[in-house]
């Protein structure tokens, strides 16, 4: 029932927004009583911590897929692409939820890359050990922010997301490296 429900109001909010989205639309669509609703999501934010929490989940998979010998630049490459592909895929419903969130909780429930990314990076000796990873991890989470951001603006995408990021973390990257 919780996926019907977070499923339903997903797609209202990409196509009307969160804010014009109502709790008696997303029972509508789901077909349940207002009150099935608020059992299983008592606030609507609820919905926008639960599509927070899919892509943690989602991210966290790309983590756990590594393989031993993959480099931490190639990890954190793919974290970039995997969410570029997701904001692609999803760009209206990106742009509802995230309106939705103040920026707090979007740097609470999102992260670009996590820390364990750049201690791997560490550890292999392709990242500075001066660095502090969760810097590092907040960086990296501001350059996707912000990049996908401008990304969102109205109208037809303004430009390739997933190059625009590839681009952006490089050049951080580059500025992790050992020297």
């Amino acid at each position: 029932m919780r996926e019907r429900l977070l499923s339903a109001a997903l797609d209202l909010f990409a196509a009307n927004g969160f804010a014009e989205t109502t709790i008696d639309q997303i029972a509508e669509r789901a077909d349940v009583a207002r009150q099935t609703v608020l059992n299983h999501f008592p606030h609507k934010t609820d919905f926008a911590r639960a599509w927070g929490q899919g892509r943690r989940d989602r991210l966290a998979a790309i983590g756990e897929g590594v393989a031993g010998e993959e480099s931490a630049r190639a990890l954190v490459q793919r974290f970039f692409a995997g969410l570029a592909e997701m904001n692609q895929r999803e760009r209206n419903l990106t742009r509802a939820m995230l309106e939705s969130l103040t920026p707090t909780e979007i740097f609470l429930y999102i992260r670009a890359v996590p820390a364990a990314a750049i201690q791997r990076g560490q550890q292999q000796g392709e990242f500075s050990s001066a660095a502090d990873p969760g810097v590092a991890a907040e960086i990296l989470t501001s350059v996707y922010f912000g990049t996908v951001s401008r990304w969102l603006i109205d109208g037809p995408p303004p430009f390739d997301l997933g190059r625009a990021l590839a681009e952006r973390l490089e050049l951080v990257l580059v500025g992790l490296q050992t020297r």
